[in-house]
C-alpha cells in the first residue's frame, strides 16, 4: 500500500482498518508522528501502560533479534486481548525487522494479535524502511509534515468542538496567525486555551471563544514575542529586532511561526494601503481592518503605513514569500532564513 495523503489519513485515523497489522508513522515533524501513533495504539489497548498488552521496542534489541516484531505481533497476551508493539527507530535500523515482519503478513504466515506500530524520523522516497512499508499489503506508511495554516486551523476547530466550544472568526485567524508548523506545540497551545476557557465538564452548554479569550491565554508569552518580531521589523529597527529575536527564540516561537508572524504584518500594510489608494483615511483603513488595529498601537501602524509604499512594500511581500520557499525546500536552517528576511526588512524600513 502506498504512503495515505490527506483524507485518507485522517479516514485511517478515525477508526480502525482490520485489515492492517503494521503501521509506519513517518516524517519531520516528531510532535504529529507521536501522536498520530498514540491514537493508532489507542484504537487498540485502551490502557498503553498496561505491561501485558502494550510492548516499547529498541533499534538495540532489534539488531540482534530481527525476527523479534515478527515474535512479538503474533504472541497471545497473558491478561486476553490484542497488544500493540511500539518500535521508536532511526534511519535504516529497523528496515530488517520490518521486512521479515511484512513479509510475514502478506504472505499469511504470521497471524497477528494487534498491530505493530514503527516511528521514524524524516524519510526520504528511497529509505527502504519507507519502500518495505509502501509495498506491503497489510501494512501502512503514514507521513506526518509540519503544519500549514489550514492544518492548524482544522486543529484548533476539532479541538475546541470536542469540548463543545467554537471560535469567532477574528479569534481562530488570530490562533492560526500565532502557532508555528510544530504540531505538538500548537496543540500544547491549543489546550492551554480551551483549558483557560473551560472544558466541557465545568461548563452549562455551548461557548464561544473570542479574540480577548486568545490574546489572555496565548499572547503574553509566544504571540507577543512574535509580534515584537513582526513590529520591529516593519519600524525599521535593526537593533530592538535583535532582541525580539531572542525573546521569541526563549519563548519557543519557531522559525514558521515567526515568518507567518511578519506576513501577516506586511499584509495588514498592504490591505490598509489598497483602502487608502480607493479613497479611505489612515484613520478608517486601520478601523476596517479585521481585526482593526488596537488603538494603543494605531500611531506606531500609522507610521509604517507611509514608511512601506508602493514597490517598497511590494518588494517586501515578495522577500517573505522566498523566505518560506527557502525555509521549506532548501535543506538550509530554517532560523537562519527567517531572521535574515527579518534583519534585511528592518534594514530596508530604516531608509
Amino acid at each position: 500500500m502506498t504512503a495515505l495523503k490527506g483524507k485518507a489519513i485522517k479516514s485511517f485515523l478515525a477508526a480502525r482498518d482490520e485489515n492492517i497489522a503494521a503501521v509506519l508513522v513517518y516524517g519531520p515533524d516528531s510532535g504529529l508522528a507521536r501522536e498520530r501513533a498514540m491514537k493508532i495504539a489507542a484504537q487498540v489497548v485502551a490502557d498503553l501502560k498496561d505491561p501485558f498488552n502494550a510492548l516499547e521496542l529498541s533499534d538495540t534489541e532489534l539488531k540482534d533479534e530481527p525476527g523479534r516484531l515478527a515474535d512479538e505481533i503474533t504472541a497471545l497476551s497473558f491478561a486476553g486481548g490484542e497488544r500493540v508493539i511500539r518500535l521508536r527507530t532511526s534511519g535504516e535500523t529497523a528496515t530488517k525487522a520490518a521486512q521479515l515482519l511484512l513479509d510475514g503478513l502478506d504472505s499469511g504466515h504470521l497471524k497477528p494479535n494487534g498491530i505493530v506500530i514503527i516511528e521514524a524520523g524524516d524519510l526520504s522516497p528511497r529509505a527502504g524502511l519507507r519502500k518495505a512499508f509502501e509495498k506491503a499489503k497489510r501494512g501502512v506508511a503514514l507521513p506526518c509534515y509540519a503544519d500549514g495554516p489550514a492544518d492548524v486551523r482544522e486543529m484548533a476547530k476539532e479541538a475546541a468542538a470536542s469540548e463543545d466550544l467554537r471560535f469567532d472568526p477574528d479569534a481562530l485567524d488570530l490562533v492560526v496567525t500565532l502557532l508555528g508548523d510544530d504540531h505538538g506545540l500548537s496543540r500544547a497551545e491549543i489546550d492551554k486555551l480551551i483549558l483557560y476557557k473551560g472544558p466541557a465538564c465545568l461548563r452549562n452548554g455551548p461557548a464561544s471563544i473570542s479574540l480577548e479569550d486568545v490574546r489572555a491565554s496565548l499572547v503574553d508569552g509566544l504571540g507577543d514575542a512574535m509580534d515584537d518580531t513582526a513590529s520591529a521589523a516593519a519600524d525599521g529597527a535593526p537593533a530592538r529586532l535583535a532582541t525580539a529575536l531572542h525573546k521569541a527564540s526563549a519563548a519557543g516561537a519557531s522559525p514558521i511561526g515567526l515568518l507567518r508572524a511578519l506576513q501577516r504584518n506586511f499584509a495588514r500594510l498592504k490591505t490598509a494601503q489598497d483602502l487608502m489608494e480607493s479613497g479611505e483615511s489612515a484613520a478608517s483603513a486601520m478601523k476596517k481592518l479585521r481585526p482593526p488595529v488596537f488603538f494603543a498601537e494605531e500611531r506606531a501602524f500609522e507610521s509604517r503605513l507611509y514608511k512601506w509604499r508602493g514597490p517598497k512594500l511590494e518588494k517586501a511581500l515578495r522577500m517573505l514569500v522566498d523566505a518560506e520557499l527557502d525555509a521549506k525546500t532548501t535543506g538550509a536552517p530554517q532560523r537562519e532564513i527567517v531572521e535574515r528576511a527579518a534583519l534585511a526588512l528592518a534594514v530596508m524600513g530604516s531608509r
